[in-house]
């Protein structure tokens, strides 16, 4: 990527076309540290109030949905994600399904499969099934491995996938510190948590520590955590865990509509960053949060923040959105940045009528009314005046209409 005066890029590339796209503001593509894309046709399938009351019904409603289902869910939520702009994405799902989804787009992406239990030899499992994702992967899709969460993952499983030949190098994330009923079901076993998966007939792990001991603390005791592992929600950590994960190298995913609406609570953003954690944003799914748009997250983190601190500036808001979320994702040397020696990911939105180019860019690319029009991965057009250009949007609407009329 070249930047700068557009009269001196191009008279160092004479060669290259021209386009002008009018009155626009350019910025990085969005980065979206955490999401799901397998359960985008799960929105209003669950409802809370509380987490493990929201669990209980969307593994219920999840249950249901076969292979093709996923495929399709995950193809709606690369969509929906190309349309808002992103450019890069995390995503954890059963099947993997992400792979095909974001390989098909050319979009930029992490797909963690994700394993379940206690048993140890659920990582040569899990290992033959994240080398077939891999050698299905586009050139740009990495593929790496999710214990789900130590409500769902116990120690001994989570210790087999660290120490697996074949899982060595690959990225790795995970939910962690999401609720108070996860503390509970981790500390007693019992729960709504518990009450949920007893229904799929899964047990809650047993970690090290006591009643008050925390879920970072449990896994920093099981040598769990590690360096570049992504922890999404983070929400029920104090002062003792910021330093833990902050020592293990961990990253952490900021899911604030999905932490909001679930009731979990305000994650401490500030006290992260203070530690030195890389953190970036994270869309979820449907099922908790919205439809895989990291605008959206920034200005529910504006939002939540605000309630307790002054809120996020909106250039940290981009940010976060942005090269924040390449930190966290260890792609901080490819992407998230308009600078030599980056990636030509580029998204250009089209400010808001009144939002002017003469205030704040940053307020004007945050703002919901500004419109998301075009979009490039390494220099390559992905949206065109608001239109996928890779992707087949009415086979996508119409496959994942299907399913969801299935779910319904």
């Amino acid at each position: 990527m070249a930047t700068g005066p557009a009269r001196d890029v191009m008279a160092a590339h004479p060669d290259l076309p021209v386009e002008h796209l009018g009155d626009m503001l350019l910025a990085p593509g969005f980065v979206d540290v955490h999401c799901h894309t397998e359960w985008s046709l799960s929105g209003g399938l669950a409802e809370g109030p509380g987490f493990g009351r929201w669990l209980r019904a969307f593994l219920t409603a999840m249950v249901r949905s076969g292979w093709s289902g996923h495929r399709a869910a995950a193809d709606l939520a690369v969509l929906s994600a190309v349309r808002a702009g992103t450019t890069t994405l995390c995503d954890s799902g059963p099947t993997g399904a992400g792979v095909g989804a974001a390989t098909g787009a050319g979009l930029r992406a992490i797909v963690c499969l994700e394993a379940f239990g206690d048993d140890p030899a659920r990582a040569d499992e899990t290992a033959t099934r994240v080398a077939a994702l891999a050698e299905a992967a586009g050139p740009l899709v990495r593929v790496g491995v999710s214990p789900h969460a130590p409500y769902s993952v116990g120690p001994v499983l989570w210790a087999a996938l660290a120490g697996h030949p074949g899982l060595g190098g690959v990225a790795w994330s995970t939910h962690l510190a999401e609720s108070a009923d996860e503390d509970r079901a981790l500390a007693f076993g019992d729960g709504p948590v518990a009450d949920a998966l007893a229904e799929l007939g899964a047990t809650i792990p047993r970690w090290p520590g006591g009643s008050d001991a925390s879920p970072v603390a449990r896994l920093a005791a099981a040598g769990a955590l590690r360096d570049g592992l992504v922890a999404a929600h983070c929400v029920r950590i104090d002062a003792d865990d910021v330093a833990l994960l902050a020592h293990a190298g961990v990253r952490v995913a900021h899911c604030p509509i999905s932490n909001s609406r679930l009731g979990c609570g305000r994650m401490p953003l500030e006290a992260l960053a203070a530690a030195g954690v890389a953190v970036g944003l994270g869309t979820d799914s449907p099922g908790s949060a919205g439809a895989y748009d990291v605008r959206a997250e920034a200005r529910a983190c504006e939002v939540l923040h605000g309630g307790v601190l002054a809120p996020p500036s909106a250039a940290r808001l981009v940010e976060l959105a942005t090269l924040g979320g390449a930190r966290a994702l260890g792609l901080e040397g490819e992407t998230g940045s308009l600078e030599p020696g980056r990636s030509a990911d580029l998204v250009a939105v089209r400010p808001a009528p009144g939002a002017g180019l003469a205030g704040d860019p940053n307020e004007a690319l945050l703002r919901a009314d500004s419109e998301v029009r075009h979009s490039w991965i390494a220099g390559r057009p992905l949206l065109r005046d608001g239109v996928p250009c890779t992707l087949d949007t009415e086979r996508i609407v119409t496959e994942a209409a299907e399913v969801r009329r299935n779910l319904c």
